[in-house]
């Protein structure tokens, strides 16, 4: 079978398993893996957790973690107690801040060497290294100001999360039916 031929292949099963999930087979798993106390909405087809939010968790503001984020790297994250995420922001960011550093000073070593040159020769040589220097230093400037751009957004959305309920389970699987119309698999990992 050619790589083409799987794929078409795989999307026919995952559409007519889609199209066949409204039968016996399938209510029969949904009802087996979902919880049973969990409220059904008819109108919607929808499950919902009945689990209130949790005011009494003393949580970050939104805010004040994105702008956490931008002056410092990992702040937003540690402050939303999510150490994983900033024990990679952090090192990822202050690496990135330093080669900003470095291939500034370079292009600025590389202008000056550039500027004092006679030789036309020699010249063109140094400024080919300036402008690899610049070039060196705008890229990592925008790999920066994404990596902060994430992080910020990150820390905000987390603190915005962080008084609703969370599974128990680390792993979760679920096969939902909604009355017979779809059917859907539903593989969620918590980190």
């Amino acid at each position: 079978m050619t790589p083409m031929s799987r794929r078409t292949f795989l999307i026919a099963v995952i559409i007519l398993f889609a199209g066949n999930c409204g039968s016996s087979a399938c209510a029969q798993a949904n009802g087996n893996l979902l919880a049973s106390n969990l409220p059904m909405d008819s109108s919607l087809g929808a499950i919902y957790a009945d689990t209130p939010i949790d005011t009494a968790m003393k949580t970050q503001n939104p805010t004040v973690a994105l702008f956490k984020s931008l002056f410092v790297p990992g702040w937003g994250q540690i402050g939303n107690k999510k150490y994983f995420k900033a024990a990679i922001i952090i090192p990822v960011e202050v690496t990135l801040i330093g080669a900003i550093v470095h291939y500034a000073g370079k292009t600025s070593d590389a202008e000056a060497a550039f500027k004092a040159e006679t030789d036309l020769t020699r010249k063109a040589v140094l400024f080919a290294d300036f402008q690899d220097a610049k070039d060196q230093r705008n890229r990592f400037s925008w790999y920066t100001g994404t990596l902060i751009f994430l992080s910020m957004f990150d820390a905000y959305v987390d603190a915005h999360l962080a008084q609703f309920p969370s599974p128990g389970k680390k792993l979760s699987f679920d096969i939902k039916n909604g009355n017979g119309d779809y059917c859907g698999i539903v593989l969620s990992y918590k980190f």
